[in-house]
């Protein structure tokens, strides 16, 4: 694969993290349990460190980082939004936080799956994500056991 198709790919995974972003700081705006809002913050922490590290990678590699999640995603968060508005509670807010990074994590597997030969510090970025992803759905998901 050329490093022009690479950046592409690259900056649809950061557009990604940028749509993601900005619905989980939606999402937490309509917690009501202090807790939970502490770990959306913390959650928001990781998904921040997530577009650095992309956005680096793109950078160092010569392409041009988006720095929002474009036209498609911003349309996406804002159906999200209206989506969004009949959340009643804490529990149907942790519900469509799992949806979300469930889309996360099969956006960074499928791009994952599709590109061998990255370089290590660029599969390093990706192995990180994954995991990352994994502990926030099983974090997520124990908060929803506990409220039902």
């Amino acid at each position: 694969m050329d490093k022009e198709k690479l950046m592409e790919e690259l900056n649809q995974l950061l557009k990604g993290c940028h749509m993601g972003a900005g619905v989980f700081e939606n999402l937490a705006g309509k917690l009501k349990s202090e807790e939970l809002k502490l770990e959306f913050d913390r959650i928001l922490r990781i998904l921040k460190v997530h577009e650095r590290k992309l956005t680096r990678q793109i950078n160092t590699n010569g392409g041009d980082a988006a720095d929002d999640a474009g036209m498609m995603g911003s349309m996406a968060e804002m159906m999200s939004k209206i989506k969004n508005l009949s959340l009643m509670n804490d529990t149907e807010v942790i519900a469509e936080a799992v949806k979300s990074i469930e889309m996360g994590e099969k956006a960074i597997r499928d791009f994952d799956d599709s590109h061998f030969t990255l370089d290590e510090e660029m599969q390093k970025t990706i192995r990180i994500m994954e995991d990352d992803y994994k502990s926030i759905y099983y974090n997520l998901h124990k908060y929803l056991i506990e409220l039902k």
